[in-house]
């Protein structure tokens, strides 16, 4: 198949689409775009992708703890008086 010349133009007024919608679209097309990115670097670095997995969760970890830690009470006894 021979490749056609695409010399044919266009004649008429492009209208810019200035609304919620096309700014959504936009948005939209441009996360699609760097979550395949991230999917084409995860996989060409598998070693940091997995490292930087464990630092997240780690870094969560620690997270979870202090803040459960933080509204534990005060009473340090584990047993209790009478």
């Amino acid at each position: 198949m021979a490749k056609k010349s695409l010399a044919a133009g266009f004649t008429g007024d492009v209208a810019e689409e200035t609304g919620v919608s096309a700014r959504t679209k936009s948005a939209v097309h441009h996360v699609k775009d760097e979550a395949g990115m991230v999917g084409a670097h995860a996989v060409d670095h598998p070693a940091a992708t997995g490292s930087a997995i464990a630092v997240i969760g780690l870094l969560g970890l620690a997270i979870g703890y202090m803040l459960g830690m933080s509204s534990a009470s005060r009473d340090r006894r584990w047993y209790r008086q009478r």
